[in-house]
């Protein structure tokens, strides 16, 4: 119970919990089983929005189990990955601005900062299908990424040790590159 406290005074950027995560061998428990949660709600909200492909399918087989756990598979890899990049990206813009660099504490507080993705996926997923993006989603996704940015700023700020505008701006950086590839792999639609 006490690391699900610790946790959630992570998700609300409590400082001191997240300086106490970076020791924690806890926590990367913690880590790969968030990570996995958040790969189910990845795979779970793209079987609701692919929902005619999937019952397209004539074998029952295939649209009930096969298909819908595919989807599920690829959640938990392309959030790992997400993970993954979102953890190298925090190292080099750390080592990129004086700092240590602390890959494993960096890794290790990476899945935190992902829980705010949570508000963004469905806005994501449903311009990746180029289908109608709600306006409550679109909210979720501008509120989801500033959470993600500024839950990034306070890893940044207890790994790194660096000063509040250091770590803006190490950050920020990122989120530039991160959006830029996001360009160049999926370009917008014209």
């Amino acid at each position: 119970m006490a690391g699900l406290i610790l946790y959630i005074r992570t998700i609300l950027l409590n400082t001191e919990a997240i300086a106490e995560l970076t020791t924690s061998p806890k926590w990367n428990i913690w880590g790969h089983l968030v990570t996995i949660l958040l790969g189910f709600i990845y795979g779970f909200i793209s079987i609701q929005q692919n929902m005619d492909y999937i019952s397209s399918f004539d074998a029952e087989f295939l649209r009930n189990i096969v298909v819908p756990g595919f989807f599920i598979v690829a959640g938990i890899i392309m959030v790992f990955l997400t993970r993954v990049a979102l953890s190298l990206l925090l190292w080099a813009a750390s080592r990129g601005f004086g700092g240590p660099g602390l890959l494993g504490q960096i890794f290790r507080l990476s899945a935190g900062a992902m829980i705010p993705s949570i508000l963004a996926m469905p806005g994501f997923i449903a311009n990746g299908l180029d289908a109608t993006v709600p306006f409550i989603a679109v909210v979720g996704v501008i509120v989801g990424i500033a959470w993600m940015y500024i839950t990034c700023v306070k890893i940044v700020l207890v790994t790194q040790k660096f000063v509040p505008w250091k770590a803006y701006i190490s950050v920020l950086v990122i989120f530039i590159f991160f959006i830029s590839i996001y360009y160049i792999v999926i370009p917008p639609a014209t």
